[in-house]
């Protein structure tokens, strides 16, 4: 489903995107998500909700932003992003399982439990999985401080722990019960 007209979605690619241009893009880019983090946590629901888990909103080659209203109960394969991502948890909650290496495989992860509203960083070495945890869909703005879709990089599988080429229909098609 588009978004609808007047979406406060569209304000908040804006203000991210213009973040993303000034002199600082982490910091301006962590202001003004936790902004929006916190005015779309005061609405007291979704901003938007798709039949499926996640929407690609904005990208460029300095910049992605997400949508992501996670179903409850699943968690997504591990994977990486190759760049500085920030996740502002507007409505219930994530679940993030962060895995050190161990050669090319996974080891046993940490996990992290973040309830709206908050705000979380993964640098560009972190190697995790999401999940929902809750009994309902979460909403939060992930935003990549770079190119998500056009960078190569890896998923693992939980059968074997070891990685492969990304692909976002085995990400999704990854995605199990928790």
């Amino acid at each position: 489903m588009p978004l609808s007209a007047d979406s406060p979605l569209y304000r908040a690619i804006r203000d991210i995107v213009n973040a993303a241009a000034g002199a600082n893009p982490f910091e301006d880019v962590k202001a003004v998500l936790s902004d929006y983090t916190n005015r779309f946590h005061a609405l007291g629901g979704l901003v938007h909700e798709e039949e499926d888990d996640e929407l690609l909103l904005h990208a460029s080659p300095q910049l992605t932003i997400y949508h992501i209203t996670l179903s409850p109960g699943v968690q997504y394969p591990p994977h990486n992003h190759l760049m500085d991502a920030l996740v502002g948890i507007y409505w219930g909650g994530e679940t993030n399982f962060i895995y050190p290496l161990a050669g090319e495989k996974v080891d046993e992860p940490e996990r992290q439990d973040f309830s709206a509203p908050s705000l979380m960083h993964m640098s560009s070495s972190t190697v995790h999985s999401v999940a929902n945890t809750g009994s309902a869909r979460s909403g939060a703005l992930h935003v990549y401080l770079g190119d998500l879709p056009g960078t190569d990089r890896q998923l693992w599988s939980l059968a074997d722990n070891r990685p492969e080429p990304f692909n976002n229909a085995r990400y999704i098609a990854g995605a199990r019960p928790i």
